[in-house]
């Protein structure tokens, strides 16, 4: 290929690499070697029909993609199968294992190889392409001597177009081939550990053929200085090397190796002296390899991760020494940073400034780490404390600056949420911050400033407990949510009433919703129902006295917290609405199938009505709390209560698969039934829809009545398909007892005790019906539910006084 008016220079510096020279490293490999070796050894092995399939399917793919080059054989196989089974003991039984191996290492580097040559020969036209097009441009420009300088700048612009194309298709394909390179190479060496630990072969015939070239501690030197001082291919190399770290040596499990080991080695070392000026300039300078940086100071700061020392001066190789990860290692510079006072430069003219300010820098270069390595590490946990700082600093403005667009706020509040922003994905930091001693100062800053993006920066650091719940952070994450749940549980009455007249979801709706989100799994923790996921543990009123008397206020707390945006409401609420379902259909299951254990006080009712108590409190609470702060007039409350109760509701009903895995012990209630069922009883959850009569702001929540709830109990079986006696005609629309208000609408008018008697009459029967009489199998269920829902709603906001 060759280019006369494109540089070579300029395209790979601003493509990021030379993706020529990444290929040119994968095609020195000989696919043929390996094979031919995996050949000796799969000849001279005890042949299984397995060993066979897997070889030969290995062999296929060799040969689908080898172009015949490189076909010299400088090993001698069969004197290598004598030192495999001779001085390393290898048995013939291992040999076949070996053998399919190392024709996957064969084929692998040939598959590498040939569609990182089809990339390259798909690239070169391309830029030749380009270059015509540019010389095309260049001699129009001489043909039309003298341009004016209107046309002069078209020519010019034309030119820097077709430059930049140049350097899109080529950072494109060095993307390409990276990749390729960099999958081999994890495929590599799974295979080779694979040889050394379970087969006891030390792949050392093959370490010169197999296309990888280990960073060796000269040319890691030499890279690394050569990406700090702007070289991107060279910055290409070394994030290929950091980009090869496993979790496994991220936790400190596995050793780093030789190469990765250098490679941190030297960034550590020739950071070490560097100011932040000189590290940010560095940053920049690499372009689209920038994240180098954030992630050598993820690693360095790694407590976990242990690596060579190398002298701080410049040109040094590593040590014998080794030294572990952790504040001490990172640049200088940025540990002097996290340890100065924080000062506020405050511009007569231009307002509150962070230009310049080296924790603003840092936290530029740190938002561009890669999450997988932000685990548990010094940076991050020094990041997490300096926020701290700043909002301890700047977060108590003046009435007159707590307003929304306040120059001070957007200047100071961009700041905290970019630095929790960078922290969020490290969430044993996190953890760590939600339930040490600074707990409730840090989340009472958070929860309470204004964010200019109503909490959207910052609400990762909530809603990740959510999907670790089940998982291998499901310790951390539910100790984390009991910290943040248990406050806003105990501060609702700071919550509701913000400086300013206003509900924290009023003023951050995307913090309370990601609370919501985060909360939702431990929903049966919350309320003492069943669900309950262990590593939350649980709240002190959510069992014993606090509970059995339906007092439970960190829980209202928490439910009343969540219902000041309606989204979140919508969401919290419809999933605890829809476990409430699934309790209740339980119970109806187990009823009209005759059940043998439904004896006396049922524990299904128990907790519908716990949870439906307790979503109606926190709406109720929710909106009184609009209404003190003056958000909504006092004639409004009843009518916003009962909507936003109804709308959280039909949620819950609507959700299905979504649902699924947050709701406890399903079973075959779970689903479309819970659908069925949440229709047939919508009326007696919601009760009677307010009518216009004026009521105080402070009202109390309607008491559940015997009608309402022997309607309720019916209906659920009714929508069960199981047939109810008693029941007049007239009060049946649609299949299921209508309530009073809805035959007064059909012209029907009834008294309420004649009508109360009649629901009562039906379910005596239905329960004689189904269990004899028997008094002791059904002791009043619609009077236990009275019970258990009205003692939760009597007192629905036990914080407020």
């Amino acid at each position: 290929m060759r280019l006369r008016h494109i540089s070579v220079g300029r395209l790979f510096a601003e493509a990021g690499g030379d993706p020529w020279a990444v290929n040119a490293s994968l095609q020195r490999g000989c696919p043929a070697q390996i094979s031919s070796l995996g050949q000796a050894f799969h000849d001279a092995g005890q042949r299984t029909a397995e060993a066979d399939a897997a070889f030969e399917e290995a062999r296929r793919r060799f040969e689908a993609s080898w172009n015949r080059e490189h076909g010299d054989h400088p090993i001698n196989d069969a004197a290598e199968v004598r030192r495999a089974t001779q001085s390393l003991g290898i048995q013939a039984a291992q040999l076949a294992d070996i053998a399919a191996k190392l024709e996957q290492v064969a084929a692998l580097l040939a598959e590498a190889q040939r569609a990182a040559g089809v990339v390259l020969r798909a690239l070169e036209p391309r830029l030749e392409a380009i270059d015509h097009e540019i010389g095309e441009v260049l001699e129009s420009g001489i043909v039309s001597l003298p341009l004016s300088p209107v046309y002069a700048a078209v020519l010019a612009q034309r030119v820097d177009d077709l430059q930049d194309q140049a350097v899109e298709v080529t950072a494109a394909a060095v993307h390409q081939v990276v990749h390729l390179r960099e999958l081999y190479s994890e495929q590599l060496h799974h295979l080779t550990k694979q040889m050394r630990t379970q087969d006891g072969y030390d792949v050392a015939p093959i370490e010169n053929l197999d296309g990888y070239e280990e960073e060796s501690p000269e040319r890691a030197e030499q890279d690394v200085h050569a990406a700090l001082a702007g070289d991107r291919a060279a910055a290409s190399r070394v994030n290929e090397v950091l980009e090869s770290i496993t979790a496994e040596q991220l936790a400190g499990k596995t050793p780093l190796t030789a190469d990765q080991a250098s490679v941190l080695s030297q960034l550590q070392a020739q950071q070490h002296g560097m100011s932040i000026a000189a590290l940010a300039e560095a940053e920049r300078r690499l372009g689209d390899q920038r994240q180098m940086i954030a992630n050598s100071w993820q690693l360095m700061s790694n407590p976990a991760i242990v690596f060579p020392r190398t002298e701080l001066k410049p040109g040094a190789r590593q040590g014998d020494d080794t030294m572990r990860g952790g504040a001490a290692q990172l640049p200088e510079s940025v540990q002097k940073a996290f340890d100065e006072p924080f000062t506020i430069h405050n511009d007569p003219v231009l307002g509150p400034i962070l230009i310049g300010d080296p924790v603003r820098i840092i936290t530029d270069i740190v938002m561009r780490s890669n999450p997988a390595f932000q685990t548990n590490t010094d940076l991050d946990r020094r990041m997490i404390q300096r926020t701290a700082v700043v909002m301890n600093r700047t977060f108590n403005p003046p009435p007159e600056a707590d307003v929304p667009n306040h120059p001070f706020n957007k200047v100071f509040g961009q700041l905290v949420g970019d630095m929790l922003g960078a922290v969020a994905p490290d969430h044993p930091v996190v953890h760590d911050m939600f339930t040490g001693s600074d707990r409730d100062a840090f989340l009472q800053h958070v929860l309470q400033h204004r964010w200019e993006d109503g909490g959207k920066a910052v609400a990762a650091i909530f809603d990740w407990t959510a999907p670790a719940a089940h998982g291998p952070e499901a310790g951390i994450a539910g100790e984390t949510a009991n910290a943040y749940g248990s406050y806003i549980g105990s501060h609702e009455p700071d919550l509701l009433h913000l400086r300013g007249d206003e509900t924290v979801g009023k003023r951050n709706p995307e913090l309370v919703r990601a609370m919501a989100r985060g909360l939702a799994p431990y929903i049966g923790n919350i309320t003492g129902t069943p669900g309950a996921v262990p590593d939350f543990g649980y709240f002190p009123d959510t069992y014993g006295d606090n509970n059995d008397s339906g007092r439970l206020p960190i829980a209202k707390g928490i439910f009343s917290v969540l219902s000041t945006d309606r989204m979140a409401s919508d969401y919290f609420n419809g999933l605890a609405d829809r476990q409430a379902l699934v309790a209740e259909g339980r119970y109806v299951q187990a009823l009209t199938s005759h059940a043998p254990d439904i004896t006396g006080y049922n524990a299904d009712l128990h907790d519908a009505m716990t949870l439906r108590g307790l979503v109606n409190s926190g709406i109720h609470n929710a909106v009184q709390a609009e209404a003190e702060n003056h958000q909504i007039a006092e004639n409004a409350v009843q009518r916003a209560e009962y909507d936003q109760i109804k709308t959280a509701y039909e949620l819950g009903v609507r959700t299905t698969s979504a649902a699924t895995g947050l709701i406890p012990e399903g079973g075959a209630i779970a689903g479309p039934l819970v659908g069925i069922l949440g229709q047939a009883i919508e009326a007696e959850v919601l009760g009677p829809a307010p009518t216009e009569t004026p009521m105080p702001t402070d009202h109390p929540l309607a008491n559940l009545s015997i009608g309402r709830a022997d309607r309720e109990i019916l209906n659920a079986v009714l929508a069960s398909g199981h047939r109810v006696e008693g029941i007049p005609l007239p009060y049946l629309i649609n299949g299921r007892i209508a309530s009073p208000d809805e035959l007064l609408g059909r012209g029907i008018p009834v008294e309420s005790g004649a009508y109360d008697a009649t629901l009562s009459r039906a379910l005596v029967g239905l329960l004689t019906e189904i269990y004899g009489d028997e008094p002791a199998r059904y002791a009043a269920p619609d009077k236990d539910m009275i019970l258990r829902y009205n003692a939760v709603t009597n007192d629905p906001n036990p914080l407020k006084r």
